[in-house]
């Protein structure tokens, strides 16, 4: 699951109603506020089309004012389009210069073991998530200072998992390209590594059983 928090300003809404992920929703178009609409981090809102006060919330919401948004980000198959954020809560009553935007990227993992060097001392990585039950993968970097460099170069392995905690940014040069897209991370975790045990069942004895293959996983 990927957790998200953000203010976003509402576009228009979808006309449409919508069947993803196994339930009905209701749509709309929004955008994290940045300096410029190139760098503008687009959504496409799901709120769960059911009676009751999120419901309404979201359909009271006006155009061109903003809200603040918990819920879950679906990454799409196609890279051009934009992110699709599963709404938990809304809160439209709050200051329209207000600015939130805190996501934990929870089922990532190391797509290379290179490290790039990128302008402002920071440093990137290509990483990778799984769509839910789904062979599809999304591609994006998780950036991050070059003071968690050393923490990096200890942790990465190509197809290691990953949880960072950041903030999510896009750049768009072209509204048919597919945007650069990022999380700026805060700080980062991974499970520790273990080594595999060496458990060939002919060097452990010559009783009967030993040689044949035990069909219960190892743990």
């Amino acid at each position: 699951m990927n957790f998200i928090a953000v203010t976003v300003d509402l576009k228009d809404f979808v006309p449409d109603p919508i069947k993803a992920y196994g339930l009905d929703y209701c749509g709309a178009n929004a955008v994290v506020p940045a300096n410029g609409s190139a760098s503008e981090t687009q959504f496409r809102l799901l709120c769960y089309d059911r009676e009751g006060a999120k419901l309404k919330s979201f359909l009271d919401w006006k155009p061109g004012t903003r809200a603040l948004v918990t819920g879950n980000i679906v990454f799409s198959e196609d890279p051009k389009q934009p992110l699709d954020l599963i709404i938990t809560t809304l809160e439209s009553s709050i200051p329209q210069q207000m600015y939130c935007n805190q996501v934990v990227l929870g089922n990532a993992f190391f797509g290379s073991n290179e490290i790039k060097e990128r302008r402002n001392n920071n440093v990137a990585v290509k990483i990778g998530t799984t769509l839910d039950n789904s062979d599809v993968t999304t591609w994006l970097f998780m950036e991050t200072h070059e003071s968690r460099k050393t923490k990096l170069t200890e942790r990465i392995r190509k197809g290691r998992q990953i949880c960072v905690q950041g903030y999510l940014r896009e750049y768009r040069k072209d509204d048919n390209d597919s945007p650069y897209r990022a999380i700026v991370a805060n700080d980062f975790s991974t499970r520790k590594d273990r080594e595999q045990s060496n458990r060939n069942p002919q060097s452990n004895g010559t009783a009967a059983g030993y040689a044949e293959v035990d069909p219960t996983p190892e743990y």
